[in-house]
């Protein structure tokens, strides 16, 4: 037998065409988007809806926001916004019953109250507009507050009035401690002698006023060096001596000298 006769023929490429079309038709496909009636929305994705991430719980909408609601806010003419930051170390349950006193103006940064706890003391302050470098927060002057509406089916707005007033909790600065803590105050360690005091017959009192005249007897000047003498001039010194005599044969023999080379 042949090779060519044991190998069947392959089909022909218009048939393996026709058969994936068929597979096609039999298997629609699934799309996931909803078709609305109106022309201009495609439809709508399923995968867009919110979802809160994992360990948090969606609120529900129909809830009583109570008097943080946006038209309680606006309806309510003796409601102010203020805003508070709070550090890690203190909870929101500790603020109830703090007394503040605060004052009518908010030109300055002032401490208006302050919080004690077991380790730390805290210090409340009240923003202005002026900045203070311990205190710190002028971030959150640039902050917005949004308020949910419940007309609006819980959705978050935009505040209807201005934050009023800025707080910030933040702990006292640390301090050195004394040398002497409160328990030793009573006893001194270091302490200078008692002053010498004089009997007052001994003592004789003498005013002497700035500007006035110091006496002048005989006192003495206090130098410390004396000042040297002035050294004569040599000139002088050489006109003060008198002239020395000459001796015999003094001069003489350069003078023969002299004559013996003009003899030459």
């Amino acid at each position: 037998m042949s090779s060519s006769e044991s190998s069947p023929e392959p089909e022909p490429l218009s048939k393996q065409l026709k058969k994936s079309k068929d597979k096609k038709k039999g298997k629609p496909a699934k799309s996931t988007s909803i078709v609305t009636p109106h022309g201009k929305n495609e439809g709508e994705d399923p995968d867009w809806a919110y979802k809160p991430p994992p360990g948090a719980v969606l609120l529900n909408q129909a809830d009583d926001f109570g008097e943080f609601d946006w038209n309680e806010v606006k309806d309510d003419e003796n409601l102010e916004l203020w805003l508070i930051r709070v550090p890690e170390g203190v909870k929101t349950k500790q603020l109830q019953g703090v007394k503040l006193e605060i004052p009518p103006s908010t030109s300055k940064s002032i401490r208006v109250g302050s919080i004690e706890r077991k380790h730390t003391t805290y210090d409340i302050w009240s923003l202005g507009e002026d900045q203070v470098e311990t205190v710190g927060g002028e971030e959150i002057k640039a902050l917005t507050c949004l308020l949910p509406r419940q007309r609006k089916g819980g959705k978050l707005y935009q505040a209807p009035k201005p934050i009023a007033r800025h707080l910030i909790i933040s702990a006292q600065p640390t301090l050195p401690t004394p040398a002497h803590s409160s328990s030793s105050e009573g006893s001194i360690t270091h302490q200078n002698p008692p002053r010498h005091s004089y009997p007052k017959e001994v003592l004789k009192h003498r005013f002497a006023p700035i500007g006035s005249l110091a006496p002048t007897g005989d006192a003495a000047m206090d130098v410390d060096e004396l000042a040297p003498a002035s050294k004569p001039d040599a000139g002088k010194d050489a006109s003060a001596e008198p002239p020395k005599k000459k001796r015999k044969g003094e001069g003489e023999p350069t003078k023969k000298s002299k004559k013996a080379k003009t003899a030459a």
